[in-house]
């Protein structure tokens, strides 16, 4: 769902970036600019997108530190912990209604914290209820972003006494000059202190200490699995790369594992588990009905059955088709130039682009546009499209406009975007291109059948040239 299609400040009809990602029932928000949480309310009555349980929140993944990506967050944090703290108190008030006292030791200090356990982190479990956490788990909401984000947390909610009900967990993607800069002067390009450093705070009470993740030889990161695990972790892995922006950015991409092939149930198979050997055999070892096994083969396994006298190890590969790859989901920060995110983009799904600046106006031209929205960091239609291509996509969607260009349903709108979805189109060479409006929906289905792939090293390369030749329209280079 998107959140917020503008950029740098809202419109009358857009607001400035948020994404929600649902897998499972698991929410995931990437970037979090001022106003998201309202747009998470308008959720609940729109015809056009699914209602976001801000309870169900477990993850929060910034791009980078503009305001118009992370202004939002103190208010979403306090949004989550209304929910949280609804669920909690229900859920005491029906397990200790006798005894007020005894409510008053389960509830959670709502500011201070100095005795609140600390200790632990890893039991936090959603029990699938749509409307919010369990209460009977402690509830941890997973924060990741680039250098400077935990401090930035910190100083908001300690600053405005914010005690929050669920724990949290700040991490922080270091490039490789964040990590010369702590191990030796600590200082930034232009010779000052990096603004992380400029000042130290202590944990938040109901902060649990973070992670530094330092980047991989190719550049990108691994994104640490959340505190309390859940499903969406042990079926997705999250990678995250840096983008070239006026400060540094990421892009996020959610990888899902294989799918496990089909079973081909033949009636030569059934007939082989249902002999009356094959039964009597299978109750000895404890198996009621034979039809069970293909379970087993199923899932991977190799199932024993007897048939003339013999026992039989029964192969899956002789049953089970060949996994297909899991979904891919790639969502970048404000960029101009993503080469280094291309390899984890390699046959994406969907990749979700930025096209800030578009040759729409009278009097434009594309290099013209190009060069403008290059020196401020940011892509066009036609450069998000090249992107796109290089990795093999199936889908791009637009995103991050300009103010200048609306988001309703009038003529005039639609009239523009079909432009700016046009010049995508042109270097995508693919009709499979979207502009985003707010609230919109879109589902991320799995694909059937065989695919072209690329390899990610071709996209590296082939991303690396088309950002060369849009760079070179504003006189840089990588």
């Amino acid at each position: 769902i998107f959140l917020g299609t503008c950029s740098m400040r809202p419109s009358h009809t857009r607001n400035v970036s948020g994404n929600a990602i649902r897998i499972g029932r698991e929410w995931t928000i990437v970037d979090c600019g001022e106003g998201t949480q309202h747009q998470i309310l308008k959720c609940s009555s729109h015809s056009r997108c699914t209602r976001i349980s801000p309870g169900n929140i477990t993850r929060i993944l910034i791009t980078h530190l503009h305001g118009d990506h992370c202004f939002g967050l103190p208010g979403l944090m306090c949004l989550i912990d209304n929910a949280v703290s609804a669920t909690v108190n229900d859920s005491n008030r029906n397990a200790n209604s006798s005894s007020r006292s005894q409510k008053k030791q389960t509830k959670r200090p709502r500011h201070g914290g100095g005795d609140e356990d600390n200790s632990s982190g890893d039991s936090n479990v959603d029990d699938g209820n749509d409307e919010g956490r369990s209460a009977n788990v402690k509830s941890i909401v997973h924060i990741v972003g680039p250098r400077g984000l935990r401090n930035m947390v910190r100083a908001i909610m300690l600053s405005s006494c914010t005690g929050l009900s669920f724990r949290f967990r700040v991490d922080e993607l270091w490039t490789e000059r964040d990590i010369r800069q702590q191990q030796g002067s600590q200082q930034n390009s232009n010779g000052g202190a990096h603004f992380a450093t400029v000042f130290g705070l202590a944990n938040h009470p109901s902060e649990i200490t973070g992670i530094v993740v330092h980047p991989g030889a190719d550049s990108t990161w691994t994104i640490p699995t959340h505190p309390a695990g859940g499903p969406m972790a042990s079926s997705w892995r999250l990678c995250a790369a840096p983008l070239q922006h006026t400060i540094d950015s990421v892009g996020y991409a959610f990888i899902e594992g294989p799918h496990r092939g089909s079973l081909n149930v033949t009636k030569a198979l059934r007939d082989r588990l249902l002999t009356d050997e094959n039964k009597t055999y299978q109750n000895g070892m404890g198996i009621s009905n034979p039809l069970q096994l293909l379970g087993f083969l199923q899932k991977g396994e190799s199932a024993a059955i007897k048939e003339r006298g013999v026992v039989v190890q029964l192969n899956p590969g002789e049953y089970v088709s060949s996994p297909t790859p899991g979904r891919k989901l790639v969502v970048l920060g404000d960029t101009c130039d993503s080469r280094l995110l291309a390899g984890l983009a390699a046959n994406a799904d969907m990749i979700v682009h930025e096209a800030t600046n578009a040759a729409i106006e009278e009097g434009e031209t594309r290099d013209a546009v190009a060069k403008l929205a290059i020196v401020r960091g940011h892509s066009t239609p036609d450069a998000a499209g090249a992107f796109a291509q290089a990795c093999g996509a199936k889908q791009l969607v637009l995103t991050h406009f300009s103010s200048r260009y609306k988001g309703d349903d009038s003529a005039e709108s639609i009239a523009i975007m079909n432009r700016i979805v046009g010049q995508a189109v042109e270097t995508f060479q693919s009709n499979s291109v979207v502009a985003a409006q707010d609230l919109m929906e879109i589902k991320l289905t799995a694909q059937k059948g065989p695919r072209d792939l690329v390899s990610p090293s071709a996209a590296m390369e082939s991303a690396a040239a088309a950002a060369d030749l849009y760079l070179r329209k504003a006189g840089q280079s990588f």
